[in-house]
């Protein structure tokens, strides 16, 4: 079965940083193991900090268990094989946090567990929301709905 992400990672720049903490915690685990291994002093380098997201991939990933090198190369390793289908929304405005947890948690019910959602702003949208996913383009911005509607508008206009 394919590695299941937290909710909490639902875009691919949450994913690309939580690889990247991975990478510098396996580093720097790599790096105390061979010391300790040689005899050296104590790590000059202190335990690098993770995000929030890192610590809930750690935690879903090994639950109670004390994560090993070989087990951290392994996450790593599945992190990076993981081929998730992207959906991109545009929206007028960049939604806050507690609209963008409303928005992934629609997309993960309806359309895909799976998939990972970016979000971007564009002002000149007006209102409405344009959904990418790799087949289509969804527009449902107050413009294209006027432009589809655009004979019936203008027979609204007439009567008046």
């Amino acid at each position: 079965m394919a590695y299941e992400l937290p909710p909490e990672v639902y875009s691919p720049h949450l994913l690309e940083s939580v690889i990247y903490d991975l990478e510098q915690y396996t580093d720097w685990y790599r790096q105390t193991r061979i010391q300790r291994k040689v005899g050296a002093a104590a790590a000059s380098q202190p335990e690098p900090d993770h995000s929030a997201e890192t610590e809930l991939v750690i935690r879903n990933h090994f639950g109670s268990q004390t994560p090993t090198l070989e087990t951290l190369e392994g996450l790593l390793a599945e992190l990076r094989a993981l081929k998730l289908p992207e959906i991109h929304v545009k929206l007028a405005a960049m939604p806050n946090h507690e609209q963008r947890r409303v928005l992934v948690s629609w997309f993960h019910t309806n359309i895909s567990s799976r998939a990972l959602i970016s979000f971007v702003a564009d002002r000149n949208l007006g209102g409405g929301i344009v959904i990418r996913t790799p087949n289509h383009v969804y527009d449902f911005t107050w413009k294209q709905q006027l432009m589809g509607g655009a004979s019936k508008l203008a027979g609204i206009i007439h009567r008046v």
